[in-house]
Order: C-alpha cells, then sequence, then structure tokens
C-alpha cells in the first residue's frame, strides 16, 4: 500500500471517527502507516470499512490488522478441539512405524499441540486408555494455546512474524541440543550396625553348662 492510498483511508476513518486524538498529526501517520503497509491497499480498505460498519470506536492498527485477517483468512479455530482430537487419533493409530510421515499431515495448529513425531510414537504404544484421558487432555489445552498464538500471529504483519518464527527456531534448537549428562550421585550406603555376635553370652554359656552338668550327676 502506497502513502498516498493510505491517505485516502486516514481521511474516510476521520470523517466517521471525528475525535481528535484519532491521528493526530503527522508522526502518528507514520507509525501507523509503517505498520500497516505490507497490506495491499484493497484489503485494507476492506477492514477499515468492515470496522465503521460494525465498531463505534475508532479503530487501533491491531484492530485493522484484525479485520483484515477476518478477510482473508479461515480461522484455526474453525476446527474444533474435538475434530482437530479425531485427526491426531487417526494419526496415533499408524505412528508405531510411520510417526513422522503423520506428524507432517496435521494441521499447523495440531502439530504445535502435539509437540514432535517422537510423541506420537509415544501415545501409539500406550494403554488406549491413558491416551483418551490424560493425553486427550493435555492435547486439548496445548491446541487451544496453539490456535490462540496462531490467530495473534496473524496480525502481525510478515516480516515481524518472521522474526519471531526465526526466535523460535533458535529458542527449540537451544532446547534440543543435549544437555550435558549429570551423573546421579549414589547414595551414600547408610552405616550397617555393627552386627551383634550370634550365639549366648560367655556368662549364659557358663550358666548353661553348669546346669547340664548339674543334671547329669
Amino acid at each position: 500500500m502506497e502513502r498516498d492510498e493510505f491517505k485516502i483511508l486516514v481521511k474516510s476513518m476521520k470523517a466517521v471517527y471525528a475525535q481528535p486524538t484519532f491521528l493526530p498529526d503527522q508522526d502518528a501517520f507514520n507509525v501507523w502507516y509503517a505498520l500497516l503497509k505490507d497490506l495491499p491497499y484493497e484489503l485494507a480498505s476492506m477492514a477499515v470499512q468492515k470496522h465503521m460498519l460494525t465498531e463505534k470506536f475508532p479503530p487501533t492498527i491491531a484492530d485493522i490488522r484484525a479485520k483484515a485477517n477476518e478477510v482473508v483468512e479461515r480461522p484455526a479455530e474453525d476446527i474444533s478441539e474435538l475434530e482437530a482430537w479425531s485427526l491426531v487419533r487417526r494419526a496415533i493409530g499408524n505412528s508405531n512405524y510411520h510417526a513422522e510421515e503423520e506428524f507432517k499431515k496435521l494441521p499447523e495448529a495440531c502439530q504445535i499441540a502435539v509437540g514432535s513425531p517422537a510423541n506420537l510414537r509415544e501415545w501409539a504404544m500406550m494403554d488406549s486408555d491413558q491416551v483418551a484421558t490424560v493425553e486427550q487432555s493435555h492435547f486439548i489445552r496445548n491446541y487451544r494455546s496453539a490456535v490462540k498464538r496462531m490467530t495473534e500471529d496473524k496480525k502481525l504483519p510478515p516480516a515481524f512474524r518472521e522474526r519471531i518464527a526465526e526466535h523460535r527456531r533458535r529458542h527449540a534448537e537451544l532446547k534440543s541440543r543435549d544437555q550435558p549428562e549429570i551423573e546421579d550421585k549414589e547414595e551414600a550406603e547408610e552405616p550397617k550396625e555393627e552386627e551383634k555376635p550370634s550365639g549366648m553370652s560367655e556368662e549364659t554359656r557358663r550358666k548353661l553348662d553348669e546346669l547340664l552338668r548339674k543334671i547329669s550327676i
């Protein structure tokens, strides 16, 4: 989107939202344009019109990007949590030997929630009741977070999204590096109690010998 095109959108927004604090000066204009210029003019225009038709208050930059995303994207949450889990259950069924292939078939949000092909393989070897209860609960919680994050990410400019993606890749690499093995310290053996000599004491043995002698007399 060119600056002159953005000026047209600003003029239309100011005509609807006449608050003096809305885009009050050139500095504000420059900031808005810098953060919205990656949007095609037609898409930005549709986003602005959608906001003006549905919202009483002036938009923010985030509002415009969200409206633009609503126009072009099928929301990730269109796949319900249970539908997503159904896809994962199907993948688990083939993951004893084909976990990598099954993982690649999953939608992005499902991949984020599952974590890795290794998890699919692990779930495939688990008791089915545990998978259907404990692991399903974990997956749905992770899927909900993944969808929320993806929805927020799609509102960002592509260049900014790429910076975030690169940061996440580096972070994942750092986590995946082999950590130095920490040898478990052997538990110090508890000192054994000194074994008491088995058998009778000398005094007891002496008395027993005396008793035996008396009996034998």
